[in-house]
């Protein structure tokens, strides 16, 4: 690639890509680091405030829903209007969206630094992956694995150390994203060319409006789940979500200038890399939570050693992206190695269904390194055709829908696996407490007794209460490794659907690339 003296090519392309990667990567970074440092400093500020339930759940998806209403028009604006300055503008909002939540006196202006926040991940999120384009358009696959090998390597020491500030005060983890916020603003600003609109095409507030309210019905209708699918707090978000998807569809076909042309997902590419962003974002999802709770309701162990347990995941993660660029660079199809990864994010799942009371930790460990891997070898190789199918301005909206889409998969995984865990162990607790002659009283008990840690007279009897407590263990791990079996089914089905698109697109002509 070609330098120049005055800084940058006449197409915007970076005279030093190497660091415009580098700042791009500092600004996609903040998203995963903020979920982590969220979940981890929300009990804490939940019990200053004295947040009732449902102001905790509010709180809890507050920047994730202000993320998905915002981040199709945040792409949209970026092509209209200029992708480096837009991220910049979306970087200075995680400064002041972190300090207001950290410096917040009352729970509303804590609310209000989350959504500001959700809104500066949004945009740092989706146009540093977009202007991958702009800086590197020749280069984008091992671009791609240096943008994705740095997000999951400086998310696991930014994690550590918002973990050591929340210890002293959970306001001091929320200036970790605000300090990223500030080094992405600089870095973007001295090492990323401007990029302006190949054309300028006309807005589109109505589709705009419509996958936004699309989104966030989902993803909050879904994160209600455990209160019950047929809940009105569930289905009135959700139905109402479906039926603005619905018209989103509809109007972006009829709109002479849509935000989101909906026929580009008609190309096979795209399309495959679409179904491969839902399994893994599923994967990693089930992972996450499930794994965690087996860990901590039959291991006992701490949420310390959950977080230790799952490094090699996170470390492998690392090595997969790295990986996919080098395999890239040897002439590997990106086709192949999305399938690939998505064969071993299969394969992972069913690792998982044999994790069982003794099972020794090893088990876990290769099941989360071959995960982990291959979740990111996927994502990686995947990413290069949100990045070269659509044409040079809708790049950013294109790119914004591949965030959207994993925030709903990761949003209806979490509540699906749930849903089928609990439903199972509900109906196979019940049957081994009767099979221990519980009457149905008592074993309304046991189950709040599980709960609460209080435990009633009558199981203190004789070897009771060691005989509940292996019948609650061993139901708990029968509907864990169900849950694992079907979600393991349902990747070997979504791998099918992705070979179906891919097979064959691999031998089509190469997408141009022009930024």
């Amino acid at each position: 690639m070609s330098g120049s003296s005055s800084g940058a090519l006449p197409d915007g392309v970076a005279r030093r890509p190497g660091l415009a990667i580098l700042a791009l990567t500092v600004a996609g970074v903040a998203q995963a680091a903020d979920v982590s440092l969220h979940n981890t400093a929300l009990a804490s500020a939940a019990a200053e405030f004295g947040m009732s339930a449902t102001q905790r759940s509010i709180a809890a998806s507050a920047a994730t829903l202000a993320l998905a209403a915002s981040i199709l028009t945040i792409g949209t604006i970026g092509d209209r209007f200029g992708r480096r300055l837009t991220l910049m503008w979306c970087a200075l909002a995680l400064v002041v969206g972190g300090v207001i939540t950290a410096t917040a006196p009352v729970y509303g202006v804590y609310l209000t630094g989350r959504v500001i926040t959700g809104v500066g991940l949004a945009g740092t999120l989706a146009l540093s992956m977009a202007l991958i384009r702009t800086v590197a358009p020749d280069h984008i696959p091992s671009a791609m694995s240096l943008y994705f090998t740095g997000q999951v390597g400086f998310t696991l020491p930014l994690t550590i150390l918002g973990g050591w500030l929340i210890g002293s005060s959970w306001r001091l983890g929320y200036l970790v994203v605000p300090v990223v916020g500030a080094v992405a603003f600089v870095l973007n600003k001295i090492f990323v060319p401007p990029s302006r609109a190949v054309h300028r095409r006309k807005s589109d507030p109505v589709g705009l409006v419509l996958v936004a309210l699309a989104l966030v019905g989902i993803i909050w209708g879904v994160s209600d789940a455990s209160h019950g699918w047929l809940t009105v707090r569930v289905l009135v978000p959700v139905l109402v979500g479906v039926a603005a998807l619905v018209g989103f569809l509809w109007w972006e076909q009829h709109h002479d200038e849509p935000a989101l042309p909906v026929h580009l997902f008609k190309d096979r590419n795209l399309a495959g890399a679409l179904t491969a962003d839902v399994s893994f974002n599923m994967w990693q999802a089930v992972m996450v939570l499930q794994l965690s709770l087996l860990w901590q309701y039959v291991y006992a162990y701490s949420p310390l050693d959950v977080t230790l347990g799952q490094l090699p995941a996170s470390l492998a993660m690392v090595l997969g992206a790295f990986a996919a660029g080098r395999l890239a660079a040897r002439g590997r199809r990106p086709q192949t190695l999305v399938l690939l990864g998505l064969t071993g994010v299969a394969l992972s799942m069913y690792l998982f269904v044999l994790g069982g009371a003794s099972t020794p930790y090893w088990v876990f460990g290769v099941s989360l390194v071959l995960g982990g891997f291959s979740r990111m070898l996927t994502e990686t190789a995947a990413g290069e055709f949100f990045v070269e199918v659509p044409p040079p301005d809708l790049v950013g909206a294109t790119v914004a829908s591949k965030p959207a889409i994993g925030q709903a998969s990761f949003a209806l995984a979490s509540a699906l696996s749930s849903t089928i865990l609990y439903g199972g162990l509900g109906r196979d607790l019940g049957d081994r407490l009767a099979d221990l002659g519980l009457t149905p009283s008592q074993q309304g008990q046991v189950v709040g007794w599980f709960s609460s840690g209080d435990i009633p007279e009558w199981a203190r009897e004789n070897d009771l209460f060691d005989q509940v407590v292996a019948a609650g263990q061993d139901a708990y791990v029968d509907a864990y490794r169900t849950t694992m079996l079907v979600f393991a089914v349902a990747f070997t089905l979504l791998l099918g659907l992705a070979w179906r698109f891919l097979r064959r697109a691999g031998e089509d002509a190469a997408p141009t690339t022009a930024a």
